[in-house]
């Protein structure tokens, strides 16, 4: 049992006692926001006469603190096959710091421990969630060496550190590429750890996008390009990035691109605020210009239910708008981006649209049970049937339409899709008669931004029960208006494409949520009619008689 305890109490002997909340239905880490301090760690080696369960216990412990010296002392408590065998950083597992941990014998000897299991890392920094009663097990083979002294012969390649230690010794990081046609970045979430952070997410921006994502972006980055020979050194709030001779095979504006790529990328560092190019020490010419946005997000009107009609709200100000008629049960709106933006809701099962300039709705779509509709930045609205076999619809207001047809949701119901701000990804919201999904998938585009298909899925959301409402608040997190097992009441949570769930606030009583740019910026709608808008840690009344409010997207 002290052994048990010792492996329990890791986190605090490594890491000053640092806590994670123990409150609230989510046990969950919460992505780091300083990713430009390290917490240093110290571990000792192996003590003389150590049992086998000592030994594994240390062996821990000296891991988490590998990534402040390479895993030196790590080593120490394996022989030396195992020791040179051994590869720490080919997978991260990350464990909980809430469930006990339990060692015991196989008929081997070898020593087995059982883990709660919050979450994992591919070598390429990808974060996989884990079911909330996942459990890690994995044995360690020991041996006496020469002098008597137990060591481990055998073990699994990769590291197991607690939760908290994670979130002090990872930083979240975002690599940055193109839409297809350039317009916009789009964010691929990885985890470093943070005393290699620049080197690592340089690296794997070079090598290229995850392979859910890649079919709906580009590169401005050739595939041959490495960091030079001067590395990466971060000086005065200045990284200094070395290139490779691949580099000079970009010319004009795709230089542009590349610097932006790479800029956005590294100035997530709290001590990195201009990124210099070079090659052999040169410096690497980019021309001056306007480089894409990462977050094409400035819409600030709602447009939302005020009675039985349409209308928007902006500082403070409601205006119906101007419709010949209004559609019969309108409910699910939808508006799309800058000036003129498509305006949407469904009625019965019709898609259409809500004009503001005197004239009659137009039907734009009409199946039976259709999903809420999202619109994106090149003006498609995009729904379907929710029993449509797996097929989402694309609509605009030319009469354009196209119908993709995804695998992956054949043997479901969808229930709601979630386009991003820039038009390379969506969430879909689906269910089987036992599970809920939500699950990121890669839009595929031509050359004139038109949708051609949906690609295979990256699942997140691992935990999630039910889903009533969805909606983007930055680059790579959706808040979802959610419950999970065991628990009743609904709250909203942070939902990012690759990394820990954590909940934002309750939500007893509300009914759709929006949102615009961060955790500030959702509003709800309740069941008697309230539409609220995030304020600080509460809520600022904007409505009283409203319903479905939907910002742009």
């Amino acid at each position: 049992m002290k052994k048990l305890m010792a492996l329990a109490s890791l986190v605090c002997l490594l890491a000053a006692c640092t806590s994670l909340p123990t409150e609230g239905p989510v046990n969950a880490t919460r992505a780091p926001t300083d990713t430009g301090q390290s917490v240093g760690l110290h571990a000792n080696g192996p003590s003389a006469g150590a049992d086998p369960e000592d030994i594994v216990i240390g062996f821990l412990t000296a891991s988490a603190a590998g990534l402040s010296d390479d895993f030196e002392v790590a080593r120490e408590f394996l022989s030396p096959q195992a020791s040179e065998s051994w590869q720490p950083l080919g997978e991260v597992r990350i464990y909980s710091d809430t469930r006990v941990p339990v060692t015991t014998r196989t008929d081997t000897q070898a020593v087995r421990l059982n883990l709660g299991s919050e979450g994992s890392l591919d070598e390429d920094g990808r974060f996989i969630a884990s079911n909330p009663d996942a459990v890690i097990t994995t044995e360690f083979s020991l041996a006496r060496n020469a002098e008597g002294e137990w060591r481990i012969i055998d073990l699994e390649n990769g590291l197991l550190i607690s939760a908290t230690l994670f979130d002090t010794q990872y930083a979240k990081s975002v690599l940055y590429f193109l839409t297809s046609d350039s317009r916009y970045l789009v964010a691929d979430m990885r985890w470093f750890p943070r005393t290699t952070y620049a080197t690592a997410a340089t690296n794997e921006l070079f090598d290229g996008p995850s392979d859910w994502l890649a079919a709906a972006v580009r590169t401005s980055i050739p595939a041959e390009t490495q960091i030079g020979a001067r590395g990466v050194a971060i000086d005065s709030g200045v990284a200094t990035v070395s290139l490779n001779e691949e580099a000079l095979a970009v010319t004009g504006y795709q230089r542009l691109l590349f610097q932006a790529q790479l800029e956005e990328t590294l100035t997530l560092l709290s001590d990195v605020q201009e990124v210099e190019l070079t090659i052999d020490g040169a410096p690497w010419q980019v021309a001056s210009g306007n480089p894409p946005s990462s977050y094409p997000f400035t819409e600030s009107r709602v447009l939302v239910m005020v009675g039985d009609a349409p209308a928007l709200y902006w500082d403070g100000t409601t205006e119906l708008l101007d419709m010949a008629s209004i559609p019969e049960d309108l409910h699910s709106l939808a508006i799309g981006y800058l000036d003129d933006p498509p305006m949407v809701g469904i009625s019965g099962d019709r898609l259409v649209s809500l004009p503001n300039d005197g004239s009659e709705p137009v039907t734009l779509l009409e199946v039976d049970d259709l999903i809420a509709p999202s619109v994106d930045t090149y003006g498609w609205i995009w729904t379907g049937s929710a029993e449509g076999n797996g097929t989402i619809t694309a609509v605009n207001r030319e009469g354009g339409r196209v119908d993709m047809t995804a695998d992956w949701l054949r043997e479901g119901t969808i229930d709601s899709i979630h386009v991003s701000r820039e038009g390379s990804r969506a969430i879909v919201v689906w269910h089987t008669e036992s599970t809920t999904y939500v699950s990121a998938t890669a839009i595929v585009r031509d050359g004139e931004g038109n949708p051609v298909s949906l690609d295979d899925p990256f699942e997140l959301g691992a935990g999630i029960e039910s889903i009533t409402d969805l909606a983007w608040i930055d680059e790579t997190t959706v808040a979802a208006l959610a419950t999970i097992p065991g628990s009743n009441s609904p709250a909203i949570y942070a939902i990012p494409i690759g990394g820990p769930i954590h909940t934002i606030t309750e939500a007893n009583g509300a009914t759709s949520i929006t949102a615009g740019d961060g955790e500030g910026s959702i509003i709800l709608s309740t069941e008697n009619g309230q539409i609220l808008e995030r304020s600080g840690g509460g809520w600022r009344l904007l409505l009283t008689d409203g319903d479905d409010p939907a910002l742009a997207g």
